[in-house]
């Protein structure tokens, strides 16, 4: 810029014009935010502006789902496979509606609807897989997980679920297996310790039960279960005082878990007598 020849007054009617086109943005911004104040009100106005997009009827499907509105979140998916009869995503999240209302079998169809879709994606084995543990169908899980393993072998969540199946049927040590092959995969999972913690607390592995009950805590301090199985193992340890304090935090995150406040009453009554 030939700053020496420039008249004073045209570079301040520039910077005016630069900051006039600064607050416009500015107020633009303003109102961007105030629309998208959360992701339901997001996807919503993207709906519509673009109401013949798959992907944008998915993701306003998802944020009604995450608020519990299955009504229209069902509508949201059902719009998506109008556009894509192939939507792998559309049926699965069809399908966690039925699960979540405790429709299983309806969920399974739809999962199996997904599998037809995309049999080499291991989303809808899993989700299977998950659905046929909750029904109590422990061999058919079992070996969707397996299957979905096979295609990818280092799945920690998988690995975590098969382990969980493994240990309901009472195969505790094929199960720890495969709980510290998660972790030795993924150790930010505290579900695979909180797990090794429980099938050490069954093998009156008290230290070790503790140990990743702790360690599942360091990643997630709000994990009710592990507080609250830390409290009864403390409790049996007969160090009240820190049994308490556990399951009142456990109460604190989750404060109508019955066994934590029946083991709360408990440990106060014996704290009392003794």
């Amino acid at each position: 810029m030939e700053q020496k020849t420039e008249p004073y007054k045209l570079k301040y009617i520039e910077l005016l014009f630069i900051a006039s086109i600064v607050t416009i943005f500015a107020f633009a911004a303003y109102q961007r935010n105030f629309i998208w104040q959360d992701d339901l009100t997001l996807w919503k106005d993207c709906l519509n502006k673009s109401f013949k997009k798959y992907r944008i009827h998915i993701n306003t499907g998802v944020a009604y789902l995450d608020e519990k509105n299955y009504v229209r979140a069902v509508k949201e998916f059902k719009e998506a496979l109008k556009l894509n009869p192939f939507g792998e995503n559309a049926y699965l999240n069809i399908g966690r509606i039925y699960e979540e209302k405790g429709g299983i079998n309806d969920a399974i169809d739809q999962y199996q609807n997904a599998h037809k879709i995309a049999p080499n994606s291991i989303d809808p084995m899993h989700f299977i897989g998950n659905a046929y543990a909750k029904n109590g169908q422990l061999d058919i899980a079992i070996s969707y997980y397996k299957k979905a393993l096979e295609l990818k072998p280092d799945s920690p969540s998988i690995l975590v679920s098969l382990g969980s199946a493994l240990h309901r049927k009472g195969l505790t040590d094929s199960a720890m297996n495969k709980f510290k092959k998660a972790v030795r995969i993924a150790p930010d999972m505290p579900q695979a310790y909180y797990n090794l913690g429980v099938i050490s607390d069954e093998k009156e592995l008290s230290e070790e039960a503790i140990h990743y009950y702790r360690k599942a805590l360091n990643i997630k301090p709000d994990y009710p279960e592990a507080l609250s199985n830390l409290g009864i193992i403390y409790g049996r340890m007969g160090l009240l005082e820190q049994a308490i304090e556990y399951f009142e935090r456990s109460l604190w995150i989750k404060p109508d878990d019955p066994i934590t406040l029946k083991n709360l009453s408990y440990a106060k009554e014996q704290r009392t007598e003794s």
